[in-house]
């Protein structure tokens, strides 16, 4: 493994330590709140409390389109037992090919229907329909002292950062991505978790394999602790760590440990996450490691930069892979977020041309 990149990205997290991971983080610490505030998942993304919703059309649209466009109080409440939300995301991409033609195609990355079925004071059924294979259905008691919660059902565990890019390294290759159709990332299990103050705790139980009828006894578990921390001036900060032990379909034990950050810098946002990957039948360990830094530019329009890295034994000093991204987040209605990126891909010991160029048309409720 390459020293510097490590030493780097280590050394960054380490000064902007903390996140509310789950929701999109910069949104999370710019308005420094946790991911309850403006998703019904304690663990963020997916569905859009109130407060979410309203933060979205009103906060990120460019002021002069969005007037007059807006549908006058809106809101995702069908009937007091009865919430409704939706994702939807299209993407285009360019990618380069080392002895071709540049590859290009339209894939359809989300569309998700959301439901969220009040049964009593504080009691809830949860569901989440994929476009593809992916759904989640859970049960929520927020009953405990301390806020606390009770998660039962199928669902992503609450592991690292929920970034809405499923081809990220830190979700891509710790398992936490769609795109493993042999084991879905959605697990069987319960979580409990506990909000006093800035901080919280999750603990949680799972089948390891996301294939019900194939999970056997094997478990996995999750520990995980956060906090954000408000001070003076509007700077939010916050700590966060958490681990995950599985099998894979195989049967072979795989341990993650990772941490993860955010802070916000006047209108500078910085967020960040590291994790191990320890393969103990293989002696291996991996690193991986994603830092991002968003600047609102104008009301609307704001500047993206991103670094993913990936080595796969940090015994090794060659295997690397590296991707440098530049780009920008364009709000130009409500509900409606267009986002183009190019992608600079570097491996070692051996590059090849394979840069990205990729833009998404994300519309939400």
């Amino acid at each position: 493994m390459k020293g510097f990149p490590l030493a780097f990205t280590s050394a960054f997290l380490l000064v902007f330590a903390g996140s509310t991971a789950g929701a999109l983080p910069r949104f999370a610490t710019l308005s420094g709140t946790k991911c309850s505030s403006c998703h019904v998942d304690p663990a963020g993304s997916g569905m859009r409390q109130a407060f979410g919703l309203q933060y979205g059309r009103e906060n990120l649209p460019v002021p002069a389109w969005s007037s007059g466009t807006g549908i006058e109080d809106v809101s995702n409440v069908i009937a007091n037992f009865l919430s409704v939300g939706a994702d939807f995301r299209t993407l285009y991409y360019v990618v380069q090919r080392p002895s071709a033609p540049p590859l290009s195609s339209f894939y359809q990355m989300q569309g998700d229907l959301y439901l969220d079925f009040a049964l009593a004071r504080r009691v809830s059924v949860y569901f989440n329909k994929g476009l593809y294979n992916g759904f989640q259905a859970f049960g929520l008691l927020t009953i405990l002292p301390a806020r606390g919660f009770i998660k039962a059902g199928k669902f992503v565990p609450n592991f690292g950062t929920r970034l809405d890019d499923h081809t990220a390294f830190i979700r891509r290759l710790t398992g936490f991505t769609p795109e493993d159709a042999s084991n879905r990332y959605e697990k069987t299990g319960m979580e409990i978790g506990l909000s006093p103050g800035p901080l919280t705790f999750t603990a949680g139980v799972y089948n390891s394999l996301g294939n019900d009828a194939q999970a056997g006894t094997a478990k996995a578990y999750l520990g995980r602790i956060e906090g954000m921390f408000s001070f003076a001036d509007k700077f939010n900060l916050g700590l966060g760590a958490n681990a995950f032990t599985t099998r894979t379909v195989a049967g072979t034990k795989q341990d993650l440990y990772g941490a993860f950050g955010s802070c916000d810098i006047g209108k500078l946002v910085v967020f960040g996450e590291l994790d191990y990957l320890h393969t103990p039948a293989l002696r291996t360990t991996g690193f991986i490691s994603y830092v991002e830094m968003d600047y609102p530019l104008v009301t609307g329009l704001d500047l993206k930069l991103a670094y993913d890295f990936y080595d796969p034994s940090i015994d090794l000093k060659s295997g690397a892979n590296s991707r440098y991204t530049v780009g920008v987040e364009f709000f130009p209605l409500p509900g409606v977020e267009v986002r183009p990126l190019y992608r600079f891909v570097r491996e070692t010991p051996v590059e090849v041309r394979n840069n990205e160029f990729d833009i998404v048309l994300h519309c939400y409720i």
